[in-house]
């Protein structure tokens, strides 16, 4: 039986699988993978360290001590959440592919007021830049600015923009860049007056 790679490249690349494959919803996978980018970036050399070797937990830590002022207590409590199930679901995995079953939601449920207006769910719902060398020609990594990512966004046809927004951009945050968004259209869509 061929091994599975456990890299911390593997393990990214693993929640981008199963999230464009629905085996998992994309915005889970999608928040799964960008919570393990975000710990594992603090370890250098991290797209070629074997995960097996690790301690969630501590390397959890390591990235709470290295970043606790760059992020929101809510945002930190849901990477406290996401790591540790997207780090040992994929150990799961690696372990046996066959008999490996996407985990279960541990988030509290949501409430009315945190729930984004449908409008900002559109503007706001972009998956991480996938490791693919057809964008900009790079791999993707970590944040370059600590809690930043940038987002690759099809306009059209041979067209892409890259967003870089906050990993915890509020609704509130899309609001106003949907407004300013809007100021830089050409033509004019009556139904956005």
């Amino acid at each position: 039986m061929e091994t599975v790679d456990t890299s911390g490249q593997a393990l990214l690349d693993f929640w981008k699988r199963v999230g464009d494959t629905g085996q998992v919803n994309a915005n889970t996978a999608t928040s799964y993978r960008g919570a393990c980018a975000l710990v594992l970036g603090v370890l250098d050399g991290w797209q070629t360290t074997d995960i097996k070797s690790l301690d969630p937990e501590e390397l959890f830590r390591r990235f709470v001590n290295k970043n606790s002022t760059k992020f929101k207590p809510g945002s930190l409590q849901s990477y406290s959440r996401r790591w540790p199930t997207a780090f040992r679901s994929f150990l799961e995995y690696a372990k046996d592919p066959l008999t490996w079953k996407p985990p279960v939601s541990t988030a509290p449920p949501a409430t009315k007021k945190e729930k984004p207006p449908a409008d900002d769910v559109n503007m706001a719902t972009v998956v991480l830049a996938q490791h693919d060398t057809s964008v900009r020609g790079t791999s993707w990594s970590p944040p370059s600015v600590a809690g930043m990512v940038e987002y690759p966004f099809p306009l059209r046809q041979g067209r892409l923009a890259y967003l870089k927004l906050p990993v915890d951009l509020t609704a509130a945050e899309v609001k106003r860049l949907t407004a300013f968004m809007n100021t830089l259209a050409v033509e004019v869509d009556p139904l956005m007056l």
